[in-house]
């Protein structure tokens, strides 16, 4: 999906939730999150979230939009072209519904997280550039960050953040 007339966050966030909606009802993404959780133990679920991760690491090569474009592709796609044997291109969105899908399709709660890393406004309204998933736990209710782009300097990327909004996905 391409969007030419790209408007912030509020839509990128819009087209992250729909997608992942969507993809709940396909049986490939449901396939692959039991394939990459099948050896854990039942309601493990900080693995399971892990597990997600470290699929989106090792499956997915970060690539950035084209240029003048936001270019996004839904969970249920990105899914089908890795179980074709595929490594497909993702950036921080494409990485943020694929996870949150996988969760989804599970019975976990997720949510997005658009980031700020400088104090930056147009029109009034602050421009966010990067955005991550996060599974809550649910015996805590502690939420964990999942962030394929920043990973293993996930702590570091946060100490950065100068403003953050938190969106529910499902």
């Amino acid at each position: 999906m391409l969007w030419l007339d790209y408007r912030g966050a509020p839509q990128t966030i819009a087209v992250i939730k729909r997608s992942v909606i969507d993809s709940q009802g396909k049986a490939s993404v449901r396939a692959l999150a039991e394939e990459v959780t099948k050896h854990l133990p039942s309601k493990d679920t900080v693995s399971e979230a892990l597990a997600f991760y470290n699929l989106v690491l090792d499956r997915t090569r970060y690539m950035r939009d084209p240029r003048s474009v936001e270019y996004g592709r839904a969970p249920w796609v990105l899914v089908e072209q890795m179980m074709a044997g595929h490594t497909p291109g993702t950036d921080c969105d494409d990485q943020t519904a694929l996870i949150c899908a996988l969760a989804a399709v599970s019975g976990a709660e997720c949510r997005a997280v658009t980031v700020a890393f400088k104090n930056m406004f147009y029109k009034g309204r602050r421009q966010y550039s990067h955005v991550f998933a996060q599974i809550r736990e649910p015996r805590t209710g502690a939420w964990m960050t999942l962030d394929p782009v920043a990973g293993d300097k996930t702590q570091e990327m946060k100490g950065r953040v100068v403003a953050a909004k938190f969106w529910p996905i499902v």
